[in-house]
């Protein structure tokens, strides 16, 4: 379960909108206990000021190699207010593309 100060209810959307941005989590096939989860990655948002909405795992999309210690291609996805998206893309996360749905 996502508990505050990760999960808002869809009243809590910012007047201005919002959008979803992503970063990598850094998984490689083979290795277990490799990566960023997706609270902890959350929190590089959070100590920052950056309001987030809403969270989740997904993918990025493409074929990749199943070769043990390459990319696994899983990506942590976050919901943030639109106002927000400079400060969020200054710290190395990247906007979820619109024709990726992060549902």
């Amino acid at each position: 379960v996502i508990g505050w100060p990760f999960l808002a209810h869809s009243g809590d959307v910012p007047l201005g909108g919002s959008l979803f941005v992503y970063n990598f989590d850094g998984t490689n096939h083979c290795e277990s206990h490799t990566g960023v989860d997706l609270i902890a990655m959350g929190h590089q948002l959070t100590d920052t000021g950056i309001t987030v909405i809403s969270m989740r795992k997904g993918f990025d999309g493409r074929e990749g190699i199943a070769v043990c210690g390459s990319p696994t291609g899983q990506i942590n996805i976050y919901e943030i207010p639109a106002a927000d998206l400079q400060a969020v893309l200054s710290i190395g996360f990247k906007r979820l593309p619109e024709n990726m749905s992060p549902d």
